[in-house]
């Protein structure tokens, strides 16, 4: 082979595990096999991932962290909030529609920002617009459910599989208020705790959180 030559970089990597804290070498995301599980992984300039797609033991590996790891701070509870009383206010209950929220790092003020972006909204559906500069920055894609809609859609997941951003919907927004968080990393929705990602202000319930200790009760 040449020595001038460039190889490019594997856009998905395979690998097994040698060390608690590998890095991520792959340019799309890489699937780790480890001592907990195996793992679908990737990072982005706000935050790296570490998603478990099979939890169990796999002697002689080592076993590796998972979860969310920011570059930038988590997202503060005062905006989750703020998009809570636009949701609550742009719409009432009587007269519903779903919004889409594009949360993004601003680097002029260094801090979290978000802005509504849906169109063609209506009681059950709506889309981002993609043809705001948000949306290509955006790390976090939020939508409003009409009550008691708990889960992401069909339609949901069509619209977000074959991307690497957090999502979630926020349920209920004028009567006990929850949320659910999930992760996309291209081929893969994989939910994950609102933990992760930031302080929830009190009174927003996370459904994740609810499901997994319910789950875990003898």
């Amino acid at each position: 082979m040449s020595p001038n030559l460039i190889v490019p970089p594997k856009l998905v990597g395979h690998r097994i595990a040698s060390s608690e804290n590998e890095p991520i070498e792959a340019a799309l995301f890489e699937y780790l096999l480890a001592g907990n599980g195996l793992f679908v992984r990737a990072r982005r300039k706000e935050f790296t991932v570490s998603l478990p797609l099979s939890v169990r033991r796999i002697s002689g590996l080592p076993s590796v962290l998972l979860g969310v790891s920011w570059t930038k701070q988590r997202i503060p509870a005062s905006l989750w909030a703020e998009l809570l009383r636009h949701a609550q206010q742009t719409y009432s209950s009587s007269s519903f529609k779903e919004e889409v929220y594009l949360i993004y790092w601003d680097t002029v003020v260094s801090a979290w920002q978000w802005k509504a972006s849906g169109r063609e909204n209506n009681w059950a559906s709506t889309i981002a617009d993609d043809t705001l500069p948000e949306y290509a920055d955006c790390c976090i894609e939020l939508h409003t459910h009409p009550p008691g809609a708990l889960n992401f859609s069909r339609a949901d997941d069509r619209d977000e599989l074959g991307k690497f951003r957090i999502f979630a919907i926020l349920i209920d927004v004028h009567d006990r208020p929850k949320i659910r968080f999930r992760c996309g990393v291209y081929d893969h929705l994989v939910p994950i705790p609102a933990s992760w990602v930031g302080e929830i202000p009190e009174g927003i319930i996370d459904l994740n959180e609810i499901e997994a200790l319910v789950e875990s009760l003898p």
